[in-house]
Formats: C-alpha cells, structure tokens, sequence
C-alpha cells in the first residue's frame, strides 16, 4: 500500500511531497495509517485534533492517543475541544453536521495561524460509498452521486482511492495501534447505518463490489464533467446580467432542456421547490418563488432572479421648500423657484401655489390613483408601473410625491400630475429635484 500511495501522491498531489501540511488524526484506524504513510513520505507536517466530549473519559483518551503518537515521532501536535453536547442544545442542526462544521472551522483557522494552505483528512473509498448511498436516499442530483472528491480548495483526501480493507490490512501487518470509537458500532446515525447494515450486504454480492463502485464513480465523474461544461456554455448564451439581478428569456429555456438548466441554475441560489420552479415558464407575469436568499420571478416574458432586498420605508414630511428632504433610500429632494419650466427625468416644474403644506412622500400604495401629464383622465399608478414596465417587485420602491390634501403631485422619476401643472394663469414656479445626496 505505501507504494501505491506514493504513486498517488505523486500523480495528484505531488506538492505534498515538498511542502508543509496539517494532517487531521482523530485516532482511528484511517488517520493512523494516513499519519504512518505520510511520515514514510515526508515528515513536513503537524497534527490537528479535536475533541468534541461526546464520550467522557473515552474522548480525553482520543486525544492523549494522538498527542503521543505525535510526541514518539516528533510531529507538533495541535487539540481544540468543544463541549458539543451544550452547543447542540442551542443549535437545531443535527450533532454531526455541528461537529464538522466546528472541525473545519478549526482546521482553516489553524491553516491560517500557521500558514499552511493543504489540510489532509483520511476519507477514502468506503466513506465515497457511504455517502453516495445517503445522497441516493435523500434524492440528490448526479453531483451528489460522484463520491467525495479528492480535493476541494485546502482539503486534499489522499486515501480517497483506497478500500477501508486495505487500511485495515495495512495497519494490522504493520502491527500499528490505533483507537476504537465505541459510537461507530451503534446504529444511532444513518452513516453508521449504512456502514455497519447495508454495505455489509453489498459486499457479499458476486464480483468486487467496491472496485465495481470505484469504477462507477469514475464514470459518472467523467459525465458529470461533461454536464458542467455544456450548463457553463448555457449559462453564457442565456443569462443576461442586470446591475444586482439575472434575466432569462423565456423563449430561450423553450429551446433546450429547460427543467436540466433550471436545476443546476438555481441550485446555487438555495432554491428546493423544483415542480414550481418548472411551472414558472408557463405561469403569469408576477409569479415569484423563494429561496432563503434569493427571489425568482417571472416579468412578461423573462424570469429574473435577485437576492431578496428589504423594502426601505420612506416616510417623509415636508413642511417648507426651505431645505431640501434627505430620504433614507440614498436620495433626496430639492425645492427651487424658477421663472421657467426645466425638463428632465428627476426634476418637475409645478404651480406652487397650488401645493398644501404639509407635503408627504412616500412610497407606492395600492390603490393610488393619479392624472398622468400629458394624458386624460385618472389611472391607477400600479398600473402606470406596470405599462412603464416596473414589475411588481419594483413598485413598492417607487417614491410617491403627495399634496397636503392627498392628491398626488409626482409619481417620482417618472410622471408628474396634470393637476400641478403650469398653465397659461400660473404666476409662481417651483422646480422639484429628486437627486443623490451629495
């Protein structure tokens, strides 16, 4: 096994017979044996170890274990403990998930004290099967079903090809001593699970079942590559990119695999909901569905996604034209008189006589109603909005300019009301800003 580990190394992580690393040893049987073939290889390296309290006197042990080992062959030796079972009272997630998140955690920090960027862990084959069987159970995607990869940025998994057969045949005739986590024989976790009742079954199949599997995995790995590559070259043809949000044409997800492309999309935005994802394409202009993060919807005929923004409140009385108004969107209004009308996409020229303090603005209502300029009649500014092509999303943003007797003077930006107007008796003038604070 330690010359079909060199080879390993050498064809996929030559760097680590040059320079320094973090080898992660619990005291099991796969971080021993991955501690005895790295310092056969290369004695450029330091142990981390953490001890999580679940088992007493027995975790204390774990970790004595590891520090003595070290000690033996000179290797420094670093332990973090965490009282798991106190963290776990005050967390909804499951004590395993805690526990890795808190052991990778740790590894990066202490990648970052000591300033060395590869971390190695003792996954291999059987762990890759283990959690292709979870992944399968819990319906996932074909990235889910090929297997732990072999590095991922400072990780590097080294025995990620060998069969926990092997391991173990390694350390028994190398007479290496190794620690026995007694949690491992029960069934209290879906990997033990899988370990200790499903695998076992399989294994007792005609033909090499894990060698089988490893070259399954190969395989699905070569496709999924291929997958990748023609969803990168899709997503460079479709996506049209929006200041802080992504457009899709509707008629373009016509023309290929749309629910594919929707899924490897999306699923980096934190969407789960794939039926409604789906009927999104045939749905109505407003539709929208959530992810924790991020908000997609269907604007005529695009689907837009966007991280989901808070509304900013604006509530703002305005008393005089004296000063201007800073609202709390980053913006601000302006009053000024003037002898003539100023044209132009944030300003308005009104009567001001015709204006009752106090002034409110404020952002869109359903139900505001206005006399566009230039137009006849009444209409309802959501539906102004709309025709002006403000979806649905964007109209609650929309800053509304509102006379002391609540007619609406100035749909902000965008159209004044025809009641506010110069006309041929108007003998003062007020220009209105809306502009960036300064």
């Amino acid at each position: 096994m330690l010359l079909q580990f060199e080879s390993y190394l050498k064809d996929n992580f030559p760097y680590l017979l040059k320079e320094k690393s973090i080898l992660c040893c619990s005291g099991g049987v796969d971080s021993v044996v991955l501690f005895y073939l790295m310092l056969s290889v290369s004695k450029d390296f330091v142990v981390a170890h953490c001890n999580f309290k679940l088992r007493g006197s027995e975790s204390d042990e774990d970790q004595y274990f590891v520090r003595d080992l070290c000690k033996e062959n000179s290797i420094k030796f670093y332990a973090k403990s965490f009282n798991l079972k106190k963290i776990k009272a005050n967390s909804n997630k499951s004590t395993q998930m805690i526990a890795r998140d808190l052991r990778y955690d740790f590894f990066d920090q202490l990648s970052s004290d000591l300033n060395i960027k590869h971390i190695l862990t003792a996954h291999h084959l059987n762990d890759s099967l283990e959690g292709f069987i979870i992944n399968i159970s819990r319906g996932s995607g074909l990235d889910g079903l090929t297997g732990i990869p072999f590095e991922n940025n400072k990780i590097k998994r080294p025995l990620i090809c060998f069969e926990k057969s092997k391991i173990i045949d390694y350390a028994k005739s190398n007479n290496l001593n190794w620690r026995e986590d007694s949690s491992n024989k029960t069934d209290s976790y879906l990997r033990n699970k899988i370990r200790n009742k499903i695998i076992p079954e399989f294994e007792k199949l005609e033909g090499n079942f894990i060698k089988n599997f490893k070259n399954s995995i190969s395989f699905l790995q070569i496709s999924n590559t291929i997958i990748h590559d023609k969803i990168n070259e899709l997503k460079k043809n479709l996506l049209d990119y929006r200041a802080d949000e992504i457009a899709i044409k509707i008629r373009d997800l016509q023309k290929i695999n749309s629910k594919a492309f929707l899924y490897y999309f999306l699923r980096d935005f934190g969407f789960i909901d794939w039926d409604k994802i789906y009927k999104l394409i045939d749905s109505e202009s407003g539709k929208k569905i959530l992810s924790q993060s991020h908000i997609l919807f269907r604007n005529k005929e695009e689907l837009i996604l966007r991280p989901i923004q808070e509304i900013k409140k604006i509530n703002n009385i305005i008393n005089d034209i004296n000063n201007p108004v800073f609202i709390n969107n980053g913006f601000q209004i302006q009053f000024k008189k003037t002898a003539k009308i100023t044209r132009g996409v944030n300003v308005v020229t009104v009567d001001s006589e015709k204006l009752k303090f106090p002034l409110t603005l404020r952002n869109f209502k359903d139900g505001d109603s206005f006399n566009p300029f230039g137009m006849n009649g009444s209409k309802k500014v959501g539906k102004y909005l709309k025709d002006s092509n403000i979806n649905h999303l964007d109209k609650a943003s929309v800053p509304i300019l509102v006379n002391g007797d609540n007619k609406i003077i100035w749909v902000v930006g965008m159209r004044l009301d025809n009641r506010f107007c110069i006309s041929e008796n108007t003998q003062k003038l007020l220009n209105i800003f809306y502009c960036k604070n300064n």
